[in-house]
């Protein structure tokens, strides 16, 4: 397969981002993925598909961000009576860093699974499409996965004592 279509996607996606360098990123990343399918199946439009793949990603990375920032407003609440601290905001940020460090420690399947449902709020029918998987396998990730925030949670109780 060439990079028939890049300039073309990187054009495209530099409008609908507003920066060449995530736009970059998207591109590249809608290759990667068309490069995957072609092992499985030959696509009929790659274009299409390519066009497809990147306005996926883009809404994926949309979600991200507002999930990461559900996130930190989630770690940063306190009792309604009281005003955040910065001690408490502190902890909560590395709270927050030791989740997303847990989250990259992960296997990519399992960390993409666990963010799929438990943050974006897929179901494991949902989630297995869009990964390509069964739902078994996507309950096992996440099994696995709560399994490893257990243990980061352990660590937070540690660290708290």
């Amino acid at each position: 397969m060439t990079l028939h279509y890049y300039n073309e996607l990187l054009g495209y996606f530099t409008r609908s981002v507003a920066d060449r360098h995530t736009a970059t990123d998207i591109v590249q990343e809608c290759y990667a993925r068309l490069i995957a399918m072609e092992a499985r199946t030959a696509p009929h439009n790659p274009r299409a598909l390519l066009y497809h793949i990147g306005k996926n990603i883009v809404t994926d990375g949309a979600r991200r961000k507002l999930a990461e920032s559900r996130m930190l407003e989630t770690l940063t609440l306190i009792a309604a009576d009281a005003a955040p601290s910065l001690e408490r905001e502190a902890c909560a940020r590395q709270q927050l860093g030791r989740l997303l460090s847990r989250l990259e420690a992960m296997p990519r399947k399992r960390r993409e699974a666990f963010i799929l449902v438990r943050l974006y709020g897929l179901t494991h029918a949902e989630a297995a499409r869009q990964m390509a998987c069964t739902e078994a396998a996507i309950e096992k990730h996440i099994v696995r996965g709560v399994i490893d925030c257990i243990d980061l949670r352990r660590l937070f109780a540690d660290a708290q004592h």
